[in-house]
């Protein structure tokens, strides 16, 4: 089963929303994520938070239309992981949030580590906006029409067995570490790309090339 959840963070564009929202089998919207639905005059499945961003003015549209999963204020779990969890425990096995980008930096950050918890608990998590794919890289990542796009690997910890090909700096079986960068901004240089690693938690940041 396929969900998407819009978090609080930039709000998707109409047209990235909808697109989304054709693919997905469950909607989400977390918190002030309703936002983003409500401005391109949609309905999600559920609202999860403890709504404490949401404007009231767009909170008030949606009473009593839309299914609440209310979250205490007091808690430990970001309105993100909430809103992952419910999904992943309703059978979700690919998942894409929208939203999780722009405003706090640590908000963002935790975000990134949502990709993390959804492939302990066996699903498959990605972010998108309109500029950028981001992916722990699951074993292998093929990468097809991205010539010249911007790539960037980030990992959280250590990442062994590295091996790049197709790429401007090819890598072959390294460990890239959190305490030096050499992963970032890569170029795609062939039609058809590849990313592996054989242990780690590998984040990767695929920049689309602007039309």
């Amino acid at each position: 089963m396929r969900a998407l959840i819009v978090l609080g963070g930039e709000a998707p564009g109409g047209a990235l929303l909808k697109s989304c929202m054709r693919d997905a089998d469950l909607t989400i919207a977390a918190d002030s994520g309703l936002a983003a639905f409500d401005a391109a005059g949609l309905m999600p499945d559920l609202l999860v938070g403890d709504m404490d961003s949401v404007a009231p003015e767009v909170l008030s549209r949606y009473e009593g239309r839309l299914p609440e999963h209310r979250l205490s204020s007091i808690k430990d779990d970001t309105d993100g992981v909430d809103a992952l969890d419910w999904a992943i425990a309703r059978g979700a096995t690919h998942i894409t949030l929208l939203g999780a980008l722009g405003g706090r930096l640590d908000h963002a950050m935790a975000n990134v580590m949502l990709l993390v918890r959804a492939h302990e608990k066996g699903a498959q998590a990605r972010i998108l906006s309109e500029t950028v794919r981001i992916a722990r890289v699951d074993g292998e990542a093929v990468l097809s029409g991205a010539k010249g796009d911007t790539v960037s690997l980030v990992p959280l910890g250590e990442a062994r067995g590295v091996t790049l090909t197709g790429f401007f700096y090819p890598l072959n079986d390294h460990t890239l570490t959190s305490d030096y960068p050499l992963g970032v901004s890569n170029v795609v240089t062939q039609d058809e790309a590849t990313v592996s690693v054989a242990q780690g938690d590998l984040i990767m940041f695929h920049y689309y090339t602007a039309s």
